[in-house]
């Protein structure tokens, strides 16, 4: 679709992608590899990075956040890391930049975070997903939460001030007391940021392959994870993520949200740009050492959809007093009062938004807007 504007949306973050991990976890479907033994594989892919890098020219120039995902980026040996970390530091050298890093608990070390703080990285994500260690070990994990604990504290002891935290729910044999002792960990430790999804069977993990099927705990647990961290002092405010105040939301997730424009580069990063006035979905398909980005171009109707089905993940929903999302509102207006109706949305100041009850069964609401 052709935007009104002539002037293309600048790109306000970037995804970095690095696929490769130590070990397969079973229930994850992201483009991922096993680490290869000879390490000039993963600095051939490096070198992919940066001449992708260089082809978006000085289009990344106003980027506010980057986030490097995997994968495990944290698996990367000392010289890796520096390699990585000085392609991307020119994009980092503004205030108040967003600036993140994966991590898994048994690849932390003090030398890789130095190098991190050193080229202005200020936030670390680590992939806790349970501090149980009896469902750590039957969801292929190979940290045990003693692991999860020491890095948690080691990544506090260099700086870093902005920590979040990765959890997982509706786990195999997983029981209320288990979660309520992920929460006590989670009281103890205060980590500004937490994310606590469901478990999701995705086709191409695993359990996916194998036909495995999730336990039906799912709202339960939902209630559980809310009400615990509500206590504790968090504040929900999209569908799985929780900061402590207002300065801990993760800046680069809500550019995903809130209808931004952002670029992904490395194998399986997917992007939402404008292209003289058009907007496209992104996706770099192919191998490790062989990928490209394809385009796929998105009509009128798509357009709105995405917005609305990104948009009513978060808390506040989706603010139509802003030019385009009143268009949205006008498009899908019926659709939206028969949900207001059905007490699953609601309009408050300006924002349509999920109620609790909608919250909770936002995927069947979002199949009516297609």
């Amino acid at each position: 679709m052709r935007n009104s504007n002539l002037k293309d949306r600048k790109i306000n973050s970037l995804y970095v992608h690095i696929p490769f991990c130590e070990h397969i976890c079973f229930y994850c479907d992201f483009v991922k590899v096993k680490k290869p033994e000879d390490p000039k594989v993963i600095e051939k892919y490096l070198d992919k990075l940066k001449n992708e890098l260089s082809e978006y020219g000085d289009r990344l120039n106003d980027i506010q956040s980057i986030y490097i995902g995997g994968g495990t980026p944290s698996c990367l040996n000392l010289e890796q890391t520096i390699i990585m970390c000085e392609m991307l530091f020119k994009y980092s050298q503004k205030p108040n930049f967003e600036y993140s890093i994966e991590l898994n608990p048994e690849s932390v070390t003090k030398e890789k975070l130095e190098i991190y703080k050193k080229y202005n990285i200020n936030r670390i994500s680590m992939g806790v997903q349970s501090f149980d260690n009896d469902l750590l070990k039957k969801i292929g994990r190979i940290h045990d939460n003693s692991i999860a604990i020491n890095a948690y504290k080691l990544i506090r002891e260099v700086g870093f001030e902005n920590v979040s935290i990765d959890l997982m729910y509706n786990l195999y044999d997983q029981t209320k007391e288990s979660i309520n002792v992920d929460l006590s960990y989670i009281k103890e430790l205060k980590p500004d940021h937490i994310s606590w999804y469901s478990l999701i069977m995705k086709e191409k993990s695993v359990w996916g392959r194998k036909n495995m099927k999730v336990p039906e705990n799912d709202e339960l647990f939902d209630e559980i994870v809310n009400e615990g961290l509500k206590e504790i002092g968090y504040t929900r405010y999209e569908i799985s993520n929780y900061a402590l105040g207002e300065k801990n939301k993760s800046y680069h997730n809500m550019t995903y949200w809130n209808n931004s424009i952002f670029a992904g580069v490395g194998i399986g990063a997917t992007g939402f740009e404008q292209i003289n006035g058009k907007y496209f979905l992104t996706r770099n398909e192919g191998n490790i050492l062989n990928y490209k980005k394809d385009f796929e171009e998105l009509s009128q109707e798509d357009y709105y959809f995405q917005i609305i089905m990104m948009g009513l993940r978060l808390v506040d929903g989706i603010d139509i007093s802003i030019e385009i999302n009143k268009d949205i509102y006008e498009f899908y207006k019926e659709k939206i009062n028969q949900k207001i109706n059905e007490n699953l949305l609601e309009l408050v100041n300006n924002n349509i938004k999920c109620t609790e009850r909608g919250f909770n069964i936002l995927n069947e609401i979002l199949i009516d807007f297609l």
